[in-house]
């Protein structure tokens, strides 16, 4: 804007000492309109201004290393010059914020449309907000600012990579009796779930013939579907364990790990548990269908990571966790071998961990496994998990 009004002011300057000197007949007539102009700029100024909104949309939704893309829609009559917006994001996840300003060119009607693409590296719940605008006229001489408010939420979800289990164990049930779903059935047939008639399809052991006989007709049993919770697997999202500090793409390769590997026990039809650190205690989230780990999922997505890492195995057994879990996974981006351990006499110990640099490693020591897993490799290759 000081560009353009030292512009306008030097030519207004040129002209008149022009037509002071020169004596030309065209000098005051030029005088006249470069004296006009900016009062008819400012008058369009203070117009569209005072119509002009900005609204914020674009997509709810994407997965992390993908641009987020926008649509910032400005209503107003054509009236103004450019406009300035200054735009924030914030991190649930990660506690950050960025700042970027754009600057909208006029456009034709009263609408227009303007795509934005942002970088999204990490995952966690983004909220957008639109800080201010700066209206200017149409030389460029004036502006007027305003604040804004416009906010938008996106959830940016972790990469699910192509991760594979091979079982070592079998599971184990629930002592004593087990925990029986509810809500669906399932096939195990010392548990009745329900009683039906018979659907063409049905097996025939299902058939209750005493019933169906007292019924006259067909009656088939529901059985029960067991639910054992016995594996949790351990978030420990930080950029700090102990004394060492990882970096965001270490602690964002954690969470791409994690609900890689939720996914595949889920694609085993094994439910389980995913726990993290909240306030200083272990909250245990259960995930047995695909519904309950969206929940989880956005449940994460909105949790700031823990200061600490090394708190969370410590939780895990200051709480004694170990009493309810034969399984734990523990994933992580630093091993603490004193903690792992000893969780290792007291649970089935398997350690997801996050590394820097070009390739992985499978190592057992201490009575458990630890499966490094490259971070750059992550979305680039399959990776065989034991349990």
């Amino acid at each position: 804007m000081r560009k353009y009004r030292i512009i306008y002011g030097t030519a207004f300057v040129a002209i008149l000492l022009s037509g002071l000197w020169g004596g030309g007949s065209l000098a005051p007539a030029l005088l006249v309109v470069l004296g006009a102009l900016p009062l008819l700029s400012a008058a369009g100024l203070f117009l569209s201004f005072r119509e002009l909104s900005l609204s914020l949309g674009g997509e709810h939704s994407v997965s992390s290393g993908q641009p987020l893309k926008l649509t910032l829609t400005a209503s107003r009559p054509g009236l103004g010059g450019e406009v300035r917006v200054r735009m924030e994001w914030e991190n649930r996840v990660f506690g950050s914020s960025q700042s970027a300003e754009y600057l909208l060119a006029p456009g034709r009607g009263r609408e227009q449309t303007y795509g934005i693409s942002l970088e999204m590296a990490s995952c966690g719940v983004r909220i957008i907000r639109i800080r201010e605008m700066v209206c200017y006229d149409l030389l460029g001489i004036f502006s007027r600012t305003r604040r804004l408010e416009e906010d938008f939420t996106c959830v940016v979800y972790p990469y699910e990579a192509s991760m594979y289990i091979t079982q070592n164990r079998h599971r184990e049930r629930e002592q004593p009796g087990d925990i029986y779903d509810v809500r669906k059935s399932g096939t195990d047939v010392s548990e009745v779930f329900g009683l039906r008639e018979y659907q063409e399809g049905d097996p025939l052991p299902s058939i209750h013939w005493k019933l169906s006989g007292k019924m006259r007709q067909l009656i088939v049993r529901e059985f029960g579907r067991p639910v054992n919770y016995h594996t949790l697997l351990l978030l420990a999202p930080a950029f700090h364990y102990g004394t060492q500090e990882v970096s965001e793409k270490v602690v964002n390769a954690i969470y791409d790990l994690g609900i890689s590997f939720s996914h595949a026990l889920l694609n085993h039809n094994m439910a389980h548990f995913m726990g993290y650190l909240s306030g200083g205690e272990l909250r245990c989230v259960p995930v047995d269908s695909l519904h309950s780990y969206e929940e989880m999922l956005l449940e994460l997505m909105n949790h700031p990571v823990q200061k600490n890492g090394e708190e969370t195995l410590l939780a895990f057994l200051n709480q004694q966790l170990y009493r309810q879990y034969t399984k734990v996974v523990y994933v992580t981006a630093v091993v603490q071998e004193e903690a792992a351990r000893n969780l290792s006499v007291l649970a089935d110990l398997t350690v997801l961990q996050a590394v820097e640099g070009p390739t992985g490693y499978l190592t057992g020591s201490g009575g458990y496994e630890v499966a490094g897993i490259s971070i750059e490799n992550i979305r680039k290759v399959e990776h065989m998990i034991p349990l």
